[in-house]
């Protein structure tokens, strides 16, 4: 078995409040259109280490409900203007 050490810094506490829209299946933070936006408690944080790309990522439980990743609107434009 092999033992994996790491330092994670959410950007979020449990009990914050987040403006999310949900897109395509994609949880979005800084949407900048309010219509289509609900706001959402975090009531818990997932930590997703990845061994082989020494990555962290944070899976987010919002209102008790759906667990999803939250993407902020200026990643995601630009991940389009890439393609």
């Amino acid at each position: 078995m092999q033992q994996a050490i790491f330092t994670a810094h959410c950007p979020y506490e449990l009990g914050d409040i987040v403006e999310v829209a949900i897109i395509e299946g994609m949880a979005i933070t800084g949407y900048p259109r309010r219509l289509g936006t609900a706001e959402m408690q975090i009531t818990d944080i997932i930590t997703e280490h990845s061994l082989k790309n020494g990555t962290v990522s944070f899976i987010y439980e919002l209102d008790g409900k759906k667990r999803m990743r939250l993407i902020p609107w200026n990643e995601l434009t630009k991940r389009s203007e890439k393609h």
